[in-house]
């Protein structure tokens, strides 16, 4: 039998972005969520993963589980991606692929940093036909308090490995490159050498005690992505009512003419579902 999902409210109000949500809303895999999602957002961000092998394998998210050979792998099959395609035709949805995050694409062990780019190489032809509107990309490695020497090696080898990855991409501006815990501005050479995107997390921002207005100011023109969830006592990731109502209508208004994807990154039914109603009260008609 199939499984049955109580629906999203849908976004009421004329808004210039398109709405997704994460590809695990529901205690269920990929698929059924994105069969129970598609009628109700714009876009779906589907979260990837694969440990301690590469991608590509046939091991779908309907038969996830820890093969003879410790891989665990969520990464979708080609009948899978078929009926993602379908699903995309059937409801003008787009779809943005979340890379694993379990390797750091910046380590300073060599070996993670290639098993990382050629998982992503892979990830990549394996959703080429879903033509995804972005890939969310950290660029992880360093951290807030990594002395410059770190910060410039971490740098370099990135560097390194990004051309591969634009190739088979065919545009750098789908590498959407997420802000995390250390400052933002340490990419800024890879965006700019690169043509590289941005996707702003604004919980990352704001649990990292980061000026989130400055950093829209200077990053939103190339951003295509953003992630926006609840953030309150050091937990993010919540739903939207966790923020103050100025806070969000702040926020709402200084984005009113972003066209990109703006996805509601809360991972359970509730959360997203109390979410979509704060962009109902809140959004400026």
């Amino acid at each position: 039998m199939e499984p049955s999902f109580p629906p999203l409210p849908q976004c009421s109000i004329p808004h210039p972005f398109r709405l997704g949500a994460p590809s695990y809303v529901y205690p269920a895999d990929i698929l059924p969520n994105v069969e129970a999602l598609a009628p109700y957002v714009d876009d779906i961000e589907l979260v990837l993963f694969e440990s301690r092998g590469t991608a590509g394998s046939q091991q779908t998210a309907e038969d996830q589980r820890q093969t003879p050979e410790g891989i665990v792998s969520n990464i979708p099959s080609p009948d899978t991606i078929a009926r993602l395609v379908k699903l995309a035709q059937q409801n003008d949805l787009t779809y943005t692929v979340h890379f694993p995050i379990d390797r750091h694409l910046g380590s300073p062990v060599a070996a993670e940093r290639q098993a990382l780019q050629r998982q992503m190489l892979a990830i990549m032809e394996s959703t080429r036909p879903l033509r995804p509107f972005a890939y969310i990309l950290h660029l992880e490695g360093v951290t807030r308090d990594s002395d410059p020497s770190r910060i410039q090696t971490w740098a370099n080898d990135i560097a390194g490995l990004l051309p591969a990855l634009i190739e088979c991409a065919g545009d750098p501006s789908l590498f959407c490159v997420e802000n995390l815990n250390y400052p933002f501005a340490w990419c800024e050479g890879l965006l700019d050498k690169f043509g590289l995107g941005v996707c702003i997390d604004f919980g990352h921002l704001w649990i990292g005690g980061y000026d989130a207005d400055a950093h829209l100011k200077r990053y939103l023109p190339r951003t295509r992505v953003i992630h926006l969830h609840g953030e309150r006592d050091g937990r993010d990731h919540l739903a939207l009512a966790a923020l103050a109502p100025a806070r969000l209508r702040q926020l709402l208004n200084s984005i009113d003419n972003f066209t990109g994807v703006l996805t509601l990154e809360i991972f359970n039914y509730e959360g997203v579902r109390d979410s979509v109603a704060c962009l109902n009260q809140w959004i400026s008609p």
